[in-house]
This record gives C-alpha cells, sequence and structure tokens, in this order.
C-alpha cells in the first residue's frame, strides 16, 4: 500500500492551507482540497473529558481567543472558542468531525499524534492513539491514512500492536524523535527530512525503502528541484496552491 505515486510530487496542506486561512479549521482544510493538496497533515490532542480535537499546540493561547492547556479544558468549553477572528469565526474541530468531511473527499490524511508518553500520560497517550485509529476504521480510511508523531514510543505502539497495518511516518535522522527503542527502519513507511541537501540521507532512506518527505520550508523552485531529483515523493507545505503551480511549471504535477 502506497499513498504516493511515481509520476508526480505529491502535495500534503500542512495544517490545511495555512498560509491563506487559519490552520486547522475547516475552512484551510476545505480550501487546501481546492487549492490541489493530494493529502491533508494535521494535529489531534485530547481535551480534559477525552474527546479528540484538532489543534497543533498543548494550549489554545496562539491559535484561539482563549487561554490554557487542551488537556485542562472540557470540550463544552473548547467547541464555543473562535480560532479566527472577529470577522471569520473558525470552531476548533474534533477529530470526527475532520475525518467525517475527509472520508468523502478524494483526499488522504497524515495524523499526527499530539498526545507524547510519559509515566503520567500514558493512559492518555494510549487513549488518544485508540480513538484515533477506531474512527479511522469506523470510517473506512485505514488505507487512507498515515500516523505520525515526534514521539517514536507512539509509533512503536501501534507497530507493536498492529504491525505493518497502519502506515508510519516519522522523522530522520533519527534522533529528531524521542523514546526510540526500536530501529525505526523495521516499521516507517515513511520519514520527514530537513537537510534537503544531504545526499546521504536521500541513500539510506531509499536503500531502507523508506519514503522521502519534505517539510514546509523547502518554497522555492531550485531547492523543490533538488528534493525531486533525490527522490523526494511528497512535500508538506503551508500553500498548497503555490506549490501545486511550481510543480505544474516544472512538469511535475
Amino acid at each position: 500500500m502506497r499513498l504516493t505515486r511515481d509520476d508526480r510530487m505529491s502535495i500534503a496542506g500542512h495544517r490545511g492551507d495555512s498560509y491563506n486561512y487559519y490552520e486547522n479549521t475547516m475552512t484551510a482544510f476545505k480550501k487546501a482540497v481546492d487549492e490541489g493538496a493530494d493529502m491533508i497533515e494535521t494535529d489531534v490532542r485530547l481535551t480534559k473529558d477525552n474527546v479528540l480535537v484538532i489543534i497543533h499546540d498543548e494550549r489554545v493561547d496562539r491559535t484561539t481567543n482563549s487561554r490554557g492547556k487542551v488537556s485542562e479544558i472540557y470540550y463544552e468549553d473548547i467547541a464555543v472558542l473562535n480560532a479566527g477572528d472577529s470577522i471569520n469565526y473558525e470552531k476548533v474541530p474534533t477529530f470526527n468531525e475532520f475525518i467525517c468531511w475527509a472520508s468523502k473527499e478524494n483526499i488522504t490524511l497524515n495524523i499526527e499524534i499530539k498526545e507524547y508518553y510519559s509515566e503520567e500520560n500514558s493512559e492518555r497517550c494510549i487513549k488518544c492513539i485508540e480513538n484515533i485509529i477506531d474512527l479511522v476504521e469506523q470510517f473506512n480510511m485505514t488505507n487512507r491514512v498515515v500516523l505520525n508523531s515526534f514521539d517514536a514510543w507512539v509509533l512503536e505502539y501501534i507497530y507493536k500492536k498492529y504491525g505493518k497495518k497502519y502506515l508510519l511516518h516519522g522523522f530522520y535522522p533519527y534522533n529528531e524523535m524521542f523514546h526510540v527503542n526500536i530501529d525505526p527502519t523495521e516499521y516507517l513507511y515513511c520519514a520527514c527530512i530537513w537537510e534537503i541537501e544531504n545526499k546521504d540521507i536521500y541513500k539510506y532512506l531509499s536503500e531502507h525503502n523508506i519514503e522521502i518527505w519534505v517539510g514546509a520550508g523547502v518554497t522555492q523552485i531550485s531547492k523543490l528541484k533538488i528534493c525531486i531529483e533525490n527522490g523526494a515523493k511528497l512535500i508538506t507545505t503551508n500553500n498548497p496552491g503555490d506549490i501545486k503551480n511550481k510543480l505544474i511549471a516544472m512538469g511535475k504535477y
């Protein structure tokens, strides 16, 4: 099973079309699809009462009109926050709302699990993983998602329990992740890189059959060319429309 194609570079909207719209909102997700994104990258956390919500930061301060940790706020209070502005109201989506929409679109998903493992957070971390997987299966999205985390404990948990049923996304070099106990080459489907001019990175990942993905810092055609020539298959971007136009100009879309 693969989420990308050999004939062109795939595009993932980083928190949707987060350059032109408020990140991780349904508007940003829908606009990313309109602009040509093949995939939506997003972030999932648990509220105090264990509701899966779409939000990047540990706190709501930066992206809403309130303050506090997501893990310390009940969903009913997050549901009334404004993730937009005084003119363009945007709610914080639930993961259920997001995947219900995505299941009806011609889109794949990169789901970053933001609940990390620690002794005091182990129950919430596992609950987040399992509740995400439950909804992925409920909406028949198993073949259209990659599960992602900077916490290798999360990825290893999924791998040990589910084998290779789920495609797993990590980061390379592997020290970009924490809690690494199993060699990630054993289970990774893809890895995001930042050192795009380091050919040794491309070589290593290619030799281990791990797809090479690049992050949102790649915006120039010259840099895109380096990534493509060295075998990268997907770019995650804040501005899907802009990257699409550049790939078209390069004959790679």
